[in-house]
């Protein structure tokens, strides 16, 4: 066996050390789906409601479809154009209400509602549902202020009704595995999370079509839209283009962040950051939005990580998309709604001791596992993992997360994002809010449930 001196060892880079290691070839390793439920029975069918069917809700409603435990029995919208696109998509099947969705929570045939409204109307909308006994699917945000949570809460225990808030990564194959692996500590200890969420389309930055054959007082209902907001004169650019404006929504932290925020918590199993600072601005899309277009926000967490999550509507490429879960042990790589990849660490230490005296050097090298780095032959090969990709071609999360508050309807069991998490979720993002408009760090009273700065 070769032997080598103390220079000779000193003189062989970390590179050159490490080709005399093993290294596994990368696996791709498709995810065991989540299992969909099989299609329930025409009796036992959950009859559902939908207020709110532009983009969003006519997207659920379809979904709904594809879960296979629910009637599609009526709809409310604003604006005709999308009751009659809903009649449309059932075979004119479907029963429609216009503008007056407690005319919808009046009928004694339904069981629960699917909320996919403005931020503004969520909580009342949920209040009044819950209050006419029926369960509720709402989409997040689950609050448009901080303080609706509590009084949402607090509600659905004394009703007993069914809340499922729509955050519906947490349902999806890629959340379920990576939690099942942060959980396992594989990833060793978690001090950082980076997380971006980008667009780069006019679309994508909430514009909207405009319907062509828009008459207020006609074929909308401007007055039942506005409903708590403040009051002002009807504008259609308001009315449709709604996540820009502050009145209606919270913008990037509460529609793109809140999902990040939501994966985040189900996934490491924490309730709130402890503080969040926060910048941003309109750099781009200067259309007379109040919202920025550009939002970046640094979380600290109680349980010893931060969180960097960044979005721009300027750029969609660049920074990778997605989660990254940095552990002292790996890194957890998560797709938007995609594939996953895990990367093992690899630890190696330099000790470079060349600028010590040669008598310190030796004593230096002797300690513990040291010895052994004084000649390289004796270190045993390491093997270490190069890297696993995990193929995610599971069920569309949105039909597993209506799938399981169909179940938890007919089960009474409480689904797997109700009004608790679902508070905690939106209030983060309404943090982030807190802190780019402010210009300050803000803090979470965990006792009286508030913000500070």
């Amino acid at each position: 066996m070769p032997s080598y001196s103390r220079r000779d060892f000193l003189r062989r880079t970390v590179a050159g050390a490490a080709a005399t290691e093993l290294m596994m070839n990368g696996a791709c390793v498709p995810l065991e789906a989540t299992p969909m439920p099989k299609p329930a029975e025409p009796a036992d069918r959950v009859n559902v409601g939908f207020i709110g069917i532009g983009i969003r809700g006519s997207y659920l409603m379809e979904q709904t479809k594809k879960t296979g435990q629910a009637n599609l029995v009526a709809a409310c919208d604003c604006y005709q154009g999308y009751l009659d696109r809903a009649k449309e998509r059932t075979g004119g099947k479907i029963d429609t209400v216009f503008a007056q969705y407690k005319k919808l929570l009046e009928r004694k045939d339904l069981d629960a509602v699917v909320i996919a409204t403005p931020d503004h109307w969520h909580v009342p909308m949920v209040l009044d549902a819950l209050a006419a006994g029926k369960d509720v699917y709402i989409e997040k945000p689950m609050t448009h202020v901080i303080a609706e949570g509590p009084k949402l809460i607090e509600a659905a225990k004394r009703s007993k009704q069914i809340i499922q808030v729509g955050s519906q990564w947490i349902s999806g194959t890629q959340n379920q595995k990576a939690k099942e692996l942060v959980a396992t500590g594989r990833l060793g200890q978690i001090t950082k999370i980076a997380v971006a969420y980008n667009r780069n389309d006019s679309s994508g930055a909430w514009n909207y079509p405009i319907p062509p054959d828009l008459k207020n007082g006609v074929n909308f209902n401007w007055e039942e839209w506005l409903g708590p907001a403040p009051p002002r004169s009807f504008d259609a650019e308001r009315a449709f283009r709604y996540r820009k404006y502050w009145d209606y929504s919270g913008g990037i932290a509460t529609d793109l962040f809140v999902h990040l925020i939501n994966s985040i918590h189900y996934i490491m199993d924490v309730k709130m950051p402890a503080s969040v600072v926060a910048t941003g601005g309109i750099l781009r899309w200067k259309d007379g939005r109040e919202v920025p277009d550009t939002l970046d926000a640094l979380f600290a967490y109680a349980e010893g990580f931060f969180v960097a999550m960044g979005c721009t509507m300027n750029n969609a490429g660049g920074q990778t998309q997605g989660f990254q879960f940095l552990g002292t042990e790996g890194t957890l790589n998560l797709a938007l709604g995609g594939d996953m990849s895990f990367l093992a660490e690899e630890h190696r230490e330099g000790y470079p001791v060349d600028h010590l005296p040669l008598r310190l050097q030796d004593e230096f090298m002797s300690v513990g596992t040291r010895r052994q780095e004084k000649d390289i032959s004796l270190r045993p090969p390491r093997t270490y993992e190069a890297g696993t990709t995990y193929r995610n071609d599971g069920p569309d999360p949105v039909v597993l997360h209506l799938s399981n508050f169909f179940e938890g309807v007919r089960s009474r069991r409480p689904p797997l994002e109700g009004p608790e998490m679902g508070h905690r979720s939106a209030a983060a993002g309404h943090m982030v809010n807190l802190a780019y408009q402010s210009g300050k760090k803000v803090h979470w009273d965990s006792v009286t449930g508030t913000v500070r700065s």
